[in-house]
């Protein structure tokens, strides 16, 4: 997206706004006063002239003396609060770069796109900018040597498929249209080959300076506009990235606004590590023999076949659940992989130049190849307060590295460095000290302003069967065809297993008269869209649907949610944590488990006339002895055990 300036936009300003700002580049003060008539000048001009949200007032004060005396802030804001405004304002009064970091996209295009330039129309100086990863954006140099008539190819040589190459000359005829090159302006679903054949990742990017297209470069582009901007929307692995890379990606700046900080803890700790599997030596194998001929022939064959053997070794180890460190086998595979890796890096460094296309080429390949070698020789000596561990993602298993802890790495390299403001409808009580922030860090708890004991229900049945009985599934079955025939549809329901979300889905979707949707046969945006369009339709989805879905209205009036979001016994870097905590349940499991309840059951009222009801079909939220600790995470909705007092509910709002 573009930066804006208002000053060549000329808005309107109000004056005593104005008197507000301090510019000064050593001094922050935030008259809490001025940002409020601020805030209510935007307010009043949005469509039917907004709220006045108390809660949302007293977060725009704490925001503003967070910035103004540089303390850390840590802020629970409830569903509705509109904490986006909260911490905008503030932020664009600073007179200072602000970076704010959100975890999802729908946030950060809702920030860039809508609130951001809002509050920048009223802000004198103020421009707004976004950053997005390298791989995010066209590269110019790719597209360039593709050529829109040529024979395509990927970088290994081989031929792309014939409908992936459609779809990449349609992107070369984009690129020409586009200002900047940014992969979600793309006005079609694209496959991720077609993309991968016409985009870098930071360390396939030949530079500014070296790379013949530098100065036309989108990517270069958008960090110029960063470099410019006062507002900086990021996403939160992307300020991860900035962080493992020595604070380099970002421009330099003094205040960050994480948002949906509930995430921070588990993005930090994933990407200040690394993660390793045999594709990656696979690829390096087939780029290596494609450049370096003949010579390298034997060892780019030997570098695959050393990468199905790791592969075949991981999957065994992962059938054995051994879930952490490196089996025998993985690791002697893993050494001759570092040997062999080591072995083209040298052969491609040694490569004599012949052509520009052929120079980026062996560059593109080089980057990938040391990153790929470092990585390796991470995973051979793991450092302390790192796990090492395998995962499964897709079909391939995964080594991965993450940090235990990373409190220390933070209060090191990034709390001394910055000053924060976190905010979340849901924040973990153990969060600040998890993340390394001092005793002294301000915490402020804001209530959602909706009415949730007017308009909402905790279900919980009676007479349930417990999670781990036989006969669950079967009565979470039907529990479900009772629920959603009461509610005419209009359900999203919460699982916290794909096997059982499509067990269940099967089940019950020719039981019912309307329609189901079911996660993973459509992209999250298409199915999000049909959801909310079809007021009958009822979507099952798994963990990424518990928070980042916003559905408000008559399209929603039933969140079903068959378990408590529990960690699985043996998750590793859970385990991990656990053996480094005095009290693992209550500090490690409770705090997570009820911040991801919390954030399923906020996907039921989404607006102050929303109303309806949340089914819990686990019978530990009514019994068990730590329920009071996840009830004070959830919003304060009338409770009850009666099936027929729900159903009545329900037909009542969909008659």
């Amino acid at each position: 997206m573009q930066s804006y300036d208002p000053d060549d936009d000329s808005p309107h300003v109000d004056p005593d706004v104005e008197a507000g700002i301090q510019l000064d580049q050593d001094v922050v003060a935030i008259d809490a006063d001025r940002a409020l008539a601020l805030l209510d000048l935007i307010t009043h001009e949005l469509p039917g002239g907004g709220e006045n949200r108390e809660g949302q007032r007293e977060m725009v004060r704490a925001v503003a003396a967070a910035l103004t005396r540089r303390q850390h802030t840590v802020i629970e804001a409830g569903t509705g609060i509109g904490k986006s405004l909260a911490y905008l304002v503030p932020a664009a009064m600073s007179g200072q770069r602000v970076v704010i970091a959100t975890a999802t996209k729908n946030l950060q295009d809702q920030l860039a796109q809508k609130d951001a330039p809002t509050v920048a129309e009223h802000t004198r100086g103020v421009r707004v900018a976004v950053l997005k990863g390298r791989a995010n954006y066209l590269c110019r140099n790719r597209a360039q040597s593709m050529g829109a008539n040529a024979q395509l190819s990927f970088d290994d040589g081989t031929e792309v498929p014939r409908g992936v190459a459609d779809q990449m000359r349609r992107i070369l005829k984009w690129s020409n249209e586009t200002t900047t090159g940014d992969r979600d302006e793309l006005p079609f679903e694209i496959d991720q080959r077609a993309w991968r054949g016409l985009s870098v990742t930071p360390q396939e990017c030949l530079g500014r300076a070296q790379c013949p297209q530098g100065s036309s470069c989108f990517a270069e582009l958008a960090r110029d506009r960063a470099a410019e901007s006062s507002l900086l929307i990021v996403n939160t692995h992307l300020y991860a990235s900035h962080l493992a890379a020595g604070s380099m990606l970002l421009p330099a700046h003094e205040f960050v606004i994480f948002d949906e900080a509930h995430e921070v803890l588990d993005i930090f700790a994933t990407l200040l590590g690394t993660s390793l599997n045999a594709s990656r030596l696979r690829a390096l194998a087939a780029m290596a023999r494609s450049l370096l001929g003949s010579e390298q022939v034997d060892r780019c064959t030997e570098l695959v076949t050393v990468a199905d053997r790791l592969a075949t070794s991981l999957q065994a180890q992962y059938d054995a659940n051994e879930l952490t460190g490196l089996s025998e086998d993985c690791a002697r595979e893993l050494g001759r992989a570092s040997e062999l890796v080591t072995q083209l890096i040298e052969a491609l460094r040694a490569l004599p130049s012949t052509n520009p296309d052929d120079d980026a080429r062996r560059l593109r390949a080089l980057g990938p190849a040391v990153h790929l070698g470092n990585d390796v020789a991470r995973s051979s000596h793991v450092r302390e307060g790192e796990l090492l561990y395998i995962s499964r993602r897709d079909r391939e298993i995964d080594i991965e590295i993450s940090l235990v802890d990373v409190g220390p790495r933070l209060r090191d390299d990034l709390w001394g460095s910055v000053t924060a403001v976190l905010t979340s409808a849901t924040i973990p009580d153990t969060l600040p000290a998890n993340l390394g922030m001092d005793d002294d860090c301000v915490i402020e708890h804001f209530a959602s302003p909706f009415d949730y004991q007017e308009n909402s229900l905790l279900y919980v049945p009676e007479g349930f069967p417990s999670r781990n009985d036989e006969g669950a599934e079967g009565a979470i079955i039907e529990e479900l065809v009772g629920l959603i025939e009461a509610a005419g549809g209009r359900t999203l329901a919460l699982f916290t297993n794909r096997s059982v979300m499509n067990r269940v889905a099967e089940a019950v979707a020719p039981r019912i008269k309307t329609p189901v949707l079911v996660q993973g046969t459509l992209s999250r945006q298409r199915i999000i869209e049909e959801f909310r369009d079809d007021a009958e339709a009822s979507l099952f989805a798994v963990t990424s649907f518990w928070q980042g879905i916003d559905v408000p209205g008559h399209s929603l009036s039933l969140v079903t949610i068959d378990r408590l979001p529990f960690a699985v016994p043996n998750d590793p870097l859970a385990e991990a944590r656990r053996s480094r905590s005095t009290s693992p349940f209550y500090e490690v499991d409770l705090p997570r488990a009820a911040m991801l309840l919390a954030q399923g059951v906020g996907r039921l009222i989404r607006s102050t006339t929303d109303r309806g009801v949340v089914a819990v079909l686990d019978t530990r939220l009514a019994t068990s002895s730590y329920r009071t600790s996840l009830f004070r995470k959830l919003p304060a909705m009338r409770r009850t055990r009666d099936r027929s007092q729900v159903h009545e509910f329900l037909r009542a709002l969909r008659d």
